[in-house]
């Protein structure tokens, strides 16, 4: 009997091993297209996506004018992975990685220096990768809203747009690193503190972004949603959303108020409203203000922005294809005084295999309120390819 036990014992074995070395060297199952992604061991769902954009930018800003291989503006080239799990019934999470991919070989700068009197020499460089956007973590409850962690986007991060040229109508789309030229002086116009102005600078929205910041959003009552995050360093700030649809129209809506850093002490206020028609014509507007508690250091200024779009699937058998007109004005958002307005066209035609092919042209124009200076506009065009996966 002992026997037959050791021999029942060492044939189980052996058929386990056997199994194990048989599943270790089968060749891995390779996902088709029509699987949402991959599982990892601890039964969560994983998707891997994101996109390849590339641009040519023509930049004029009175002094200088030249083109530029590059990334697609505002719009940039990233890549994300979203985790998806469940902890109860009631209670999923989720996950998200996502960066910003480098711009181009050029975002590397090579210092050679020289070493003792032998004359060996050591390059150095500095590589601008992975620009992180988001490194989030969410457990959302069936009824009870959701809990963010991580760096993400903020409650007042809500300026609504129903757009579908992926235009940036809070200020400059493209060449937002060029700098402001003073026709007069001859001169590239400079801050305070002596550094070059540069164009996009002097448009603010007063709408939030992405941080390191502990958020939680209610679930949706009536097409409302409310929401509030908290930071570092006695950072705060609040947001309500609307969304809905009323027959052939479709109205998104937010507003916000954000208290600033204790290093920059203020508040930002603002609203937007976007609306489109099923004919494919939106149209959206929005409204910023800061105001600071601070008069030697802050300068209480605003913005604000509207914007006409059209998208259609008549023109061609590739894709929609969409259009949108932006203007933009700041006032005081960096000095008194100082006003800066934008005009934007945008052009999109969407393609099949994830491709989308653009074009944009935008005139930035500045006024510092010196009559001894005539700052020249920023004019930039700008045609590309985007490849989303």
């Amino acid at each position: 009997m002992k026997e037959r036990l050791n021999m029942s014992i060492k044939t189980t074995l052996k058929t386990s091993v056997a199994a194990a070395a048989l599943f270790a060297v089968s060749a891995p199952v390779v996902s088709t297209p029509a699987e949402a992604g991959l599982a990892n061991g601890n039964d969560n769902g994983v998707v891997i996506s994101g996109a390849l954009n590339r641009s040519m930018q023509y930049i004029d800003n009175g002094k200088s004018n030249d083109w530029r291989n590059t990334d697609g503006g505002t719009d940039g080239s990233r890549l994300r992975i979203l985790v998806s799990g469940k902890l109860t019934e009631s209670v999923k999470v989720g996950g998200t990685f996502e960066a910003d991919l480098p711009r181009s070989q050029s975002q590397r700068s090579t210092t050679t220096t020289v070493v003792g009197n032998q004359g060996q020499v050591a390059n150095t460089h500095t590589d601008n990768v992975w620009g992180f956007r988001k490194t989030d973590i969410k457990f959302t409850h069936s009824t009870m809203g959701s809990l963010s962690i991580g760096q993400g986007t903020n409650s007042s991060d809500n300026k609504k747009s129903l757009d579908s040229t992926t235009n940036n109508n809070a200020g400059m789309s493209h060449g937002n690193s060029v700098s402001v030229y003073d026709k007069t002086g001859d001169a590239i116009k400079t801050n305070a503190n002596g550094t070059a102005m540069l164009g996009g600078s002097q448009f603010t929205s007063y709408f939030g972004g992405r941080m390191d910041r502990i958020k939680y959003d209610t679930p949706s009552l009536a097409g409302f949603t409310a929401s509030a995050s908290v930071g570092d360093d006695n950072y705060y700030d609040v947001g309500l959303n609307y969304g809905s649809s009323f027959g052939d129209l479709t109205l998104a809506a937010g507003a916000h108020m954000r208290h600033l850093t204790s290093d920059m002490p203020g508040e930002n206020y603002g609203g937007s409203v976007a609306v489109k028609h099923a004919s494919g014509l939106s149209a959206s507007a929005h409204y910023g203000k800061e105001s600071g508690t601070d008069a030697a250091s802050l300068i209480d200024g605003s913005s604000w922005g509207v914007e006409a779009g059209y998208t259609t699937t008549s023109m061609n058998n590739f894709g929609a294809t969409s259009f949108s007109l932006v203007y933009t004005e700041a006032d005081e958002t960096t000095a008194d005084k100082f006003e800066a307005e934008s005009v934007q066209f945008h052009l999109r035609q969407n393609m099949p295999a994830g491709v989308a092919l653009y074009a944009a042209y935008e005139v930035a124009s500045f006024d510092d309120g010196d009559a001894a200076t005539s700052l020249d506009d920023i004019a930039v065009f700008l045609t590309g390819a985007k490849l989303s996966f």
